[in-house]
């Protein structure tokens, strides 16, 4: 994959996540919080701890799974927004918990790579990258471009409003293409390790969705901000995460797990709008 056009086509992505956030169309999530402290203590607290349980069970490749850990320290993918949407989710909700996830991932993401190098590589012979060159690359490609999005949004609310759709629209043709180019690269490796890497990296999927479900019950949100929770958790940056394996640290065999979790968190992400949906309609007929 392109090294120019992996890192350009990621901060466009987050420029198209900062032009969707205007916080006057978010103060309602932020008079009642509980929806975006569930979504956001998922993705940056309780996904990692998942992600840690699962790779001390799993005994294969260190690369493998250090592209867990990866992962699980990425933000949500702007593709959760739509998803949310025919889901019939809160879109304001979520829009909202990837973008604030997004900024703290600044800060959270190097600090779990560097944790996590720490523990699964050591002294081994693969690529270990300081911290201060994470959270430079990180800012780069991510927090720079994300905060050049709102920027506009706050001083050029007009031209933000006509190229926000479709640079939402380009931002996941981008998206797509990273992933594509991805699995044509490392697609062989994927498939010779589906049976023994697959099983983690389905149980992160599934694990972090059930958990958004059984917080926001828990908190005891309404049907749309609970789709939304479970939406922002199923959904990674995947992009971000191959960014990071292949520029970063140089050890394309990293970004494994986050091609087969790109792949599975959409099916999952239908199997979450169909059910949604199933649930809203059934409502319907019994409030009628």
């Amino acid at each position: 994959m392109n090294n120019l056009l992996l890192p350009l086509g990621l901060a466009f992505i987050m420029f198209a996540v900062g032009l969707g956030l205007r916080i006057r169309e978010f103060m309602e999530v932020f008079r009642a919080p509980r929806g975006l402290l569930a979504a956001l203590g998922n993705q940056i607290l309780l996904l990692p701890l998942i992600a840690a349980a699962l790779v001390a069970l799993y005994k294969g490749r260190p690369e493998f799974a250090f592209g867990i850990m990866i992962l699980a320290a990425c933000p949500g993918g702007p593709t959760s927004n739509l998803l949310t949407v025919l889901a019939g989710g809160n879109a304001a909700l979520s829009v909202s918990a990837t973008a604030l996830a997004s900024v703290a991932g600044m800060i959270t993401v190097p600090l779990i790579l560097w944790a996590s190098q720490a523990w699964l590589l050591g002294e081994t012979t693969l690529v270990t990258v300081p911290p201060q060159q994470i959270l430079l690359s990180v800012f780069l490609v991510t927090g720079l471009p994300l905060m050049a999005g709102m920027l506009l949004n706050h001083v050029q609310p007009d031209l933000s409003d006509r190229v926000r759709i479709p640079a939402r629209r380009l931002a996941t043709a981008a998206f797509a293409f990273i992933v594509v180019g991805a699995f044509v690269s490392q697609g062989s490796v994927m498939l010779e390790h589906a049976l023994d890497l697959g099983p983690y990296v389905l149980a992160l999927n599934l694990g972090t969705m059930a958990l958004g479900l059984l917080t926001a019950r828990l908190m005891r949100l309404n049907f749309a901000d609970l789709v939304a929770v479970s939406m922002e958790g199923g959904l990674q940056n995947a992009a971000l995460a191959i960014f990071i394996a292949v520029s970063l640290f140089g050890v394309p065999a990293m970004l494994v797990p986050a091609i087969m979790y790109a792949l599975m968190m959409n099916i999952t992400a239908l199997g979450l709008i169909a059910w949604a949906r199933s649930r809203a309609s059934s409502t319907a007929v019994m409030s009628s």
